[in-house]
């Protein structure tokens, strides 16, 4: 599968419904994210994730793995800047870990919770 085509398969507006917390002995469990509390993303064909209203994601990553395939995210076209990127001081987080199952993702980054999104 070349990279555009792994990318297609994520590409589109997603919306986080759901995020993993693990208890003390080591289980995990699913929780809802309350409606004004849900994030939005968009991936674009070429990899690159966009905020809901169309700015570079903050901190977004240089590589992707989808489904198992790493990827490298190169822009085809150029960026708008996204001023609220000069005000963090991101720690790097180069590859992002995707699961896709038909229109339901599971992103998981770095040391974040993993976060459940629905199209």
């Amino acid at each position: 599968m070349s990279p555009n085509a792994a990318f297609t398969t994520v590409s589109g507006l997603w919306h986080s419904i759901e995020i993993e917390r693990s208890s003390l002995d080591n289980k995990s469990s699913w929780e809802p994210i309350a409606a004004t509390q849900s994030d939005s993303l968009i991936f674009r064909s070429d990899g690159v994730v966009l905020n809901a209203n169309g700015t570079p994601r903050c901190c977004a990553p240089a590589t992707m793995i989808i489904n198992g395939a790493l990827l490298d995210v190169k822009p085809l076209t150029a960026l708008p800047s996204n001023p609220q990127c000069e005000l963090l001081n991101c720690i790097t987080c180069p590859t992002w870990e995707v699961s896709l199952s038909d229109d339901q993702l599971i992103l998981n980054t770095c040391n974040s919770p993993r976060v459940k999104y629905v199209r």
